[in-house]
């Protein structure tokens, strides 16, 4: 016990010592433009940037389905040279970046169009930092590594979950062992973020829901955080009021795309309030088993989010008790606000028909899955409360198969 305590009094210092270089690191946020159809103004965005000799990032299923064609025909129409790497892969590695790396130094790229979900939009932002930087991008893991500035990057989200092109950082998987690492530096925040609803409306509805949940997940832990501070909670409260009220909405009418406009408002909201406040241990969890059995991001979120806030009630009264009255939920006490916020929380996975548990994930990994959830939380995520291992374990067990 003596021993426990003690790990957790040096993770405790680790987070201290950490908080003001975190919270005081420049964090740019991105010119936005925002609306249906707003894609096909790229090329204006390019000539902004000066951009002659653009990268295209993305993956093989949006350029099946043809999402990418009204932007890409109003790039080519104003003689924009246009280089396409489209092989990016779920939970993205350092092969997957060097591979696009490859193609912008070969055809001397000027500036990059990041167009896609999380794993694109976070293979863009090394791809864009270790061609300037002329690195190999594993060079670039951990804090402030990037020395010179990325090429210029254009951001333009498939989904309304990992608000990646609002953040600091960049999550990339070691081929080797299988486990995430984080790119972080305040240089890698794209220079636009384009939130257009229409190329979301084809997404089908369990990716609408796992993704949304994601962009919840980020404003929960962003509200508990002990780095969190008045903008970044305004920014989280902003992000939970717009998801609560549109994600059923737009589970049960994929076609909405006013509701959709918001759902990527409040994903943006989000990640502006996670890359000051960093996450927590529904993350740590997620990205380790999510990495491992190759869970989408999403998903492994929503499943374990209910268990973790559940977890965290007694210390979180005040901040569950704010939200609830953000989404206007009942109770006469801040204990019964709060209990009442918790509990909606396994009701949003219920109606969205989210998982108990994860069938990808073996209760055999339990253990070695707790022990690199630890790795990553501890000492780096400012939690309200820590997670005793016994706890842990339960946890991870009723959510494994």
């Amino acid at each position: 016990m003596e021993i426990v305590k003690s790990m957790y009094t040096i993770a405790k210092m680790m987070v201290a010592a950490k908080k003001i270089p975190t919270t005081l690191m420049a964090k740019p946020t991105p010119l936005t433009y925002i609306g249906p159809g707003k894609v096909t103004e790229m090329p204006g965005i390019l000539e902004r940037y000066g951009i002659r000799n653009v990268l295209v990032v993305t993956d093989k299923s949006l350029m099946t389905l043809g999402l990418l064609n009204p932007m890409l025909e109003a790039i080519r129409e104003q003689g924009i040279r246009i280089s396409i790497y489209d092989d990016v892969q779920p939970d993205p590695t350092y092969d997957t970046v060097k591979n696009g790396l490859k193609i912008c130094a070969e055809n001397q790229c000027d500036g990059i169009i990041a167009f896609g979900g999380g794993s694109v939009l976070d293979s863009s932002k090394v791809i864009s930092a270790a061609y300037t930087n002329q690195c190999p991008p594993e060079a670039l893991k951990g804090l402030a590594k990037v020395k010179i500035m990325r090429l210029p990057l254009i951001a333009v989200p498939t989904t309304a979950g990992t608000g990646s092109e609002t953040t600091i950082a960049a999550v990339i998987s070691d081929s080797q062992t299988h486990s995430k690492t984080v790119v972080i530096d305040g240089k890698q925040v794209p220079d636009v973020a384009v939130l257009d609803a229409a190329i979301t409306a084809g997404l089908p509805p369990h990716i609408t829901a796992a993704t949304a949940m994601d962009a919840l997940t980020h404003a929960v832990e962003a509200y508990v955080s002990g780095y969190a501070t008045t903008q970044t909670k305004r920014m989280s409260r902003a992000a939970v009021y717009m998801i609560y009220k549109n994600i059923v909405k737009v589970y049960e009418n994929p076609d909405d795309l006013k509701a959709r406009e918001e759902l990527l408002v409040a994903s943006f909201y989000a990640g502006m309030a996670f890359t000051t406040t960093y996450v927590g241990y529904v993350h740590a969890f997620a990205h380790n088993y999510g990495g491992k059995f190759g869970i989408p991001h999403g998903l492994a979120n929503a499943v374990i989010l209910p268990h973790i806030m559940e977890f965290y009630l007694p210390a979180c009264k005040k901040e569950f008790s704010e939200l609830a009255q953000v989404v206007k939920l009942k109770g006469s006490s801040q204990e019964e606000l709060a209990r009442s916020f918790v509990d909606s929380l396994w009701g949003l996975n219920r109606r969205l028909n989210i998982p108990t548990a994860l069938d990808k994930f073996p209760k055999s990994a339990v253990d070695e899955i707790c022990k690199a959830g630890f790795k990553e939380c501890h000492g780096t995520y400012p939690v309200p409360q820590y997670l005793p291992k016994a706890k842990a374990m339960e946890i991870l067990n009723e959510i494994s198969v």
